[in-house]
């Protein structure tokens, strides 16, 4: 029976009276007087205790602040606020207040009260608040041993509703997720090597072969990994694999499975295959859906499930942990069964992991195929890149991405016709690949499949480091050229000091080199001044001018662009005009004269980075009005004096410029 709080109430405050001579109301490191009684409550035995607070009752008010009511089973307290009014609360007596010593600042009134809690609390070996605490502890361990047991039988019935694993799952793995070895003896004198592969555990003989190399065994055609006995050490390999299985009409479970094999005996490998991780999703008839996760607790001997909510705890968020990671592969042949009739029937996840067999994250398809469906088309039309950068690429796609994963055709998501299909199907790009394909087309540059490929290989994105050197070079020279230096001087990582991460550095420093020699009037038809044997010391020299060299270097640049673009961009209409500046000056005064920051774009309009264009009344040519900048083929910000929007009128003219010029004429079909 549990403490009957109403009854309770009507014992809160006994109207008990102390002594103002007593010690203890002028005892300064005493904070809270005990008093305490017996009564049957509700048909219950109970230890009251009434909490004083010293200084209220030296000052003649002698109300509890707080009344707890203990039984042998239970025990909660009625608190008072300042204002009088109450609460309960269901802290132990030393939690009353937030003060790690607040027993040792409690006291109690009489000895006959300390006596009175020793006997109820039933405690030889402790007495007074000790005893309290002892019997409070003895009840908390109690309820949460309860409650985990209800818990424990919660979960051990949840996971009643999953199914055994397929029968040849392990089959599977040893066939398509393990990876294989061949072992042989290396004899410089003999030709034929003798030699055990893993896959088909037989003998074989191998000619010519290196350790660490890559091939396929001779017997059963399986790939390999060729190890030389001499120099194989100790192997390890550790793989994740994850099955979606059906558990009701409206929920399926991720069972991530984990595979562990060490090569210590090469005939005789110890493999370990063990599932740690279940997240059940389910939805509702609406199509919401709702996701749950578990992991298998390895230290839960005495628990009636070693299964636990939650995602797994790590030891640190920044240090990988194989046990915590959910990326790998893929059960798929179940996948048509499974998913049919649930909202992910369509969303095509088995035929995008078939495409490649690279490990992934299926939940983060399936949710992110609810959030967008044109994810189920994109693998449809075999733009696996692009359905990667959807389910995996976390982004936030705002108007000029050039991509509109929420449109309803190939037209409203991606900006092209289908006349391109086949080409883009050919090139397969990323999402920075898109933007790159528009740009190029924008700029009438003749579509280069080889070139997109590896720009999508290297996740090439930036217009600009393609654009510039295509002016002096062919494709496939630029290709070439910016593979073999990315040969010679890569890093490993990025925080090393000299040297290239990635291939998109080595093409933003190439871009500059151009832009620059341009500027300085070098011979860029010399093959030894287009393509320097050091590109990181060739940059390093060019930009390392003077100023004054420096503002020639880009009133020629400037200058350049103004022969090359001014009569693509200049446009007359509405009483306005559209026209690109001719040196550096004019952007800095541009800048003065309407207060905003153009003088600050003079660097990225060299490097073709961005685009300056001033919009002019025709009959005031030399009076600043507004200043666009274009960015890969579109128009990136307008903006007037005090970085003010443009007017009304200055908007409806450049609307009408940005159609009939800046998008004119539309995309064209790719060759």
């Amino acid at each position: 029976m549990k403490i009957n709080k109403r009854e309770c109430r009507k014992f809160a405050d006994p109207g008990l009276k102390m002594n103002r001579n007593h010690g203890l109301l002028h005892a300064e490191e005493v904070k809270y007087i005990v008093r305490t009684a017996v009564k049957n409550i509700g048909k219950k035995r109970l230890l009251v205790l009434y909490i004083y607070l010293r200084e209220q009752a030296a000052a003649g008010n002698f109300k509890p602040v707080w009344t707890m009511f203990q039984s042998r089973t239970e025990y909660v307290t009625l608190c008072r606020r300042e204002d009088g009014s109450t609460r309960w609360s269901a802290a132990a007596f030393c939690n009353l207040q937030r003060d790690y010593d607040f027993s040792r600042r409690c006291a109690f009134y009489m000895t006959g009260d300390e006596e009175r809690v020793t006997k109820f609390c039933k405690r030889k070996v402790a007495k007074g608040f000790t005893s309290l605490y002892f019997l409070q502890s003895d009840i908390s361990e109690k309820r949460q041993r309860e409650r985990k047991l209800k818990k424990e039988k919660e979960i051990r019935e949840r996971m009643k509703a999953v199914p055994a694993l397929p029968r040849n799952i392990r089959k599977m793995i040893d066939r398509e997720i393990m990876p294989h070895y061949l072992f042989y003896s290396y004899n410089r004198k003999r030709t034929d090597m003798e030699g055990f592969c893993s896959a088909c555990k037989t003998e074989v003989l191998v000619t010519g072969v290196k350790h660490n190399e890559k091939g396929v065994c001779p017997a059963c055609k399986a790939k390999v990994t060729f190890k030389s006995r001499g120099k194989r050490g100790m192997i390890i390999d550790r793989d994740t694999l994850q099955v979606i299985q059906r558990t009701s009409g409206n929920e399926i479970v991720v069972r991530f499975l984990k595979r562990y094999s060490q090569y210590g005996d090469e005939r005789k490998p110890y493999i370990s295959v063990y599932e740690n991780a279940r997240t059940f999703l389910s939805w509702d008839d609406t199509g919401k859906t709702s996701e749950e996760c578990y992991y298998y607790s390895y230290g839960n001997r005495n628990s009636l499930t070693p299964w636990q909510p939650g995602s797994r705890p790590v030891f640190s968020r920044w240090q990988y942990s194989f046990e915590a990671d959910q990326t790998g592969f893929l059960y798929e042949k179940n996948l048509d069964k499974v998913l049919k009739g649930s909202p992910w029937q369509y969303s095509q996840l088995k035929e995008f992991y078939l495409a490649e067999k690279e490990p992934l994250y299926a939940i983060s398809y399936l949710v992110q195929y609810k959030r967008y469906p044109m994810l189920e088309y994109l693998v449809k039309l075999h733009l696996y890149r692009l359905a990667e950068s959807v389910a995996f690429g976390n982004h936030y796609y705002s108007s000029d991405s050039g991509f509109n994963p929420n449109g309803k055709n190939l037209k409203e998501v991606l900006g092209f016709d289908k006349a391109h299909l086949p080409m883009l199907q050919r090139v397969n790009p990323g999402l920075g690949q898109m933007k790159l394909i528009k740009a190029l087309i924008h700029a009438n540059v003749e579509l280069d499949e080889e070139l997109l490929r590896w720009c999508g290989d290297y996740s090439i994105s930036r217009p600009e480091n393609i654009l510039v050197p295509l002016k002096h070079m062919t494709p496939y020279k630029l290709v070439k050229y910016v593979n073999e230096q990315y040969a010679r001087f890569c890093k490993k990582s990025p925080y090393q000091s000299s040297g290239y991460y990635q291939m998109e550095d080595i093409l933003t420093d190439y871009r500059d080199y151009l832009c620059m020699s341009e500027g300085l009037e070098l011979d860029l038809k010399n093959s030894f001044v287009l393509f320097p044997a050091d590109l990181k010391k060739a940059h390093d020299k060019v930009n390392d001018v003077s100023d004054k060299e420096q503002a020639l270097v880009y009133d020629r640049q400037i200058q350049k662009q103004f022969e090359e673009m001014n009569q693509q961009y200049h446009f007359v209409k509405y009483g306005f005009a559209v026209f690109l500046p001719h040196t550096a000056k004019e952007i800095l005064e541009e800048g003065q004269n309407l207060h905003h920051c153009v003088g600050s774009y003079v660097k990225k309009v060299v490097k073709r980075e961005s685009t300056i264009l001033f919009v002019r009344k025709a009959s005031e040519q030399s009076k600043s009005l507004c200043t666009v900048e274009i960015q890969n083929g579109e128009l990136a910000q307008a903006r007037c004096y005090g970085n003010q929007a443009p007017s009304p009128a200055v908007r409806r003219f450049l609307d009408v410029w940005e159609k009939e010029i800046l998008h004119a004429p539309a995309l064209a079909v790719a060759a």
